[in-house]
């Protein structure tokens, strides 16, 4: 959680107080598990059983990253809700990735959340698709169902 309060303390001390409450309420609304609901990678649908195999949980700024359970990765995402449209960094904890930026763009409309993601270090897409020959990846996510009562 201090990591995700340099990032708010960061943003605040550029954009000034009312982008970091944004960054924040944004945030807040990632929160959670996520599963996900389709893949396209570069044209190709990935296999329907692997993708509901794959959740993400959001707490702060972290993201863990699990199939069937198990952690595969874990990374740090900043987020810029007043771009258009919104984007997100992702910023691996370790492997191969790690000092490399995985630019994305994101819309989240209620509890689905479309990710489009472009290869590490390589530029932002900017639409939300994935065929052949872009290099990006098209996620969807459906929140989880937390079981809890309001």
């Amino acid at each position: 959680m201090s990591r995700l309060l340099a990032v708010l303390l960061a943003a605040s001390c550029l954009q000034g107080p009312e982008a970091a409450t944004d960054v924040k309420a944004e945030l807040e609304r990632h929160q959670g598990v996520w599963r996900c609901a389709s893949l396209r990678r570069d044209g190709k649908e990935a296999d329907a059983a692997v993708v509901r195999s794959i959740t993400r949980t959001v707490d702060g700024d972290r993201v863990v990253w699990r199939r069937d359970g198990k952690s595969f990765s874990a990374s740090t995402i900043v987020i810029d809700p007043k771009a258009d449209p919104m984007t997100i960094d992702v910023h691996a904890d370790g492997g191969p990735g790690r000092d490399k930026v995985v630019r994305g763009i994101y819309k989240l409309e209620g509890d689905r959340l479309t990710l489009c993601t472009g290869d590490p270090d390589e530029p932002r897409p900017d639409d939300f698709r994935a065929e052949a020959g872009d290099r990006w990846t098209l996620m969807v996510f459906e929140r989880e169902e937390t079981g809890q009562g309001p």
